[in-house]
């Protein structure tokens, strides 16, 4: 994956599972992320934790 440096993700779904997993990939590239979540407050907050 090329660098995202300077460039903000938005993950819907992002606390577990494929969303969760694609939060991830792009923080290790660089962007900041914000994440979306339906009902798990607790699992979004530890997807980059």
């Amino acid at each position: 994956m090329q660098p995202l440096h300077n460039k903000v993700a938005v993950v819907t779904g992002g606390s577990r599972g494929i969303g969760a997993a694609t939060a991830i990939l792009f923080a290790k590239a660089g962007a900041d992320i914000v994440i979306n979540y339906y009902s798990s407050k607790e699992d979004a907050l530890n997807v980059l934790c």
